[in-house]
């Protein structure tokens, strides 16, 4: 079953640029599918379209229209299957707000996910920024360290460890810190949070937190992934997810400095309140809470 005609129609338009070719797609006089965005826009009180002899362009407020009804055809696709009796399958888009190191927890799942759900398709958005879902169309987050206040709905996916680590020839050239008071003689790479610009704190047991954050950094990177490469590159200590290095460890390309230091980090899986009668979102959530991270 289709999304609302209007809503049809409008995505018809906007992806051929044209009223011609729009209505041939559709079946319908361009007659009949003028009058069906003229009564949309009057509907939002906003123009869609600007319209000349040569040419069909969206406007901005038709641009924004635009992402949101591909995403409302998807839900009411879902939502006429959940409603049919003739399938119970989880289907449709589901869009997930991922840091930029989630890869390293998702993607050996994914192709386990997709054949066990092939009808869902996956909207993967890498980025250490703090997304708004609401705002920003998202079903699902997966986020670390503590929350803010909000209406979003909650579930502790699981722990991980911060570890401070080094590449051996870093340690060769410069030393290995006996204990955290000597991190201010090292050379620090530091995550600086894109969103706030504020340095991660390197909550390390019992140490001295003045000994590195009255330090001066010397790399500071935007991504966690590029925190990896630097330390990769014998630049310096390194405060990361165990996950994101644990390969690199075990094969000694890094060394764990200070490990009896190490803490822990929580992993939350997040959603809008009221989303969870989503059947794409609830298998999702019920495959990352017994695969991804052990609570």
């Amino acid at each position: 079953m289709e999304s609302p005609p209007s809503l049809h129609t409008f995505v018809a338009v906007a992806e051929t640029l044209s009223f011609a070719a729009a209505a041939r797609k559709l079946g319908l006089s361009p007659s009949a599918t003028g009058k069906a965005i003229g009564a949309l826009e009057a509907q939002l009180g906003v123009r869609l379209f600007t319209r000349t002899t040569r040419r069909v362009c969206l406007t901005p407020e038709g641009e924004l229209l635009l992402g949101r009804a591909r995403r409302l055809q998807d839900d009411w696709r879902e939502t006429t299957a959940l409603l049919s009796e003739s399938t119970g399958e989880p289907q449709g888009l589901l869009r997930i707000s991922l840091p930029a190191v989630g890869y390293h927890l998702l993607a050996p799942h994914l192709a386990e996910f997709t054949q066990a759900y092939p009808k869902i398709r996956l909207d993967l958005d890498f980025d250490d920024r703090m997304r708004d879902l609401v705002a920003d169309g998202f079903d699902l987050a997966i986020r670390s360290g503590e929350l803010p206040d909000s209406s979003l709905t909650s579930r502790k996916l699981g722990t991980f460890r911060f570890i401070l680590c080094a590449a051996p020839s870093y340690l060769a050239e410069h030393g290995e810190p006996r204990d955290a008071a000597e991190l201010t003689n090292h050379r620090q790479i530091r995550f600086r949070h894109p969103d706030t610009d504020v340095m991660q704190v390197w909550r390390i047991a019992g140490g001295s937190r003045a000994a590195v954050e009255e330090a001066t950094p010397f790399v500071v990177c935007s991504n966690m992934e590029a925190v990896r490469a630097a330390a990769l590159a014998g630049l310096g200590l390194a405060w990361s997810p165990d996950f994101l290095v644990r390969d690199l460890v075990a094969s000694g390309t890094l060394r764990i400095v200070l490990d009896a230091e190490a803490v822990e980090g929580v992993f939350w899986l997040l959603w809008p309140s009221g989303r969870y009668g989503s059947a794409r979102l609830r298998a999702f959530l019920d495959f990352a809470i017994s695969r991804l991270l052990t609570a």
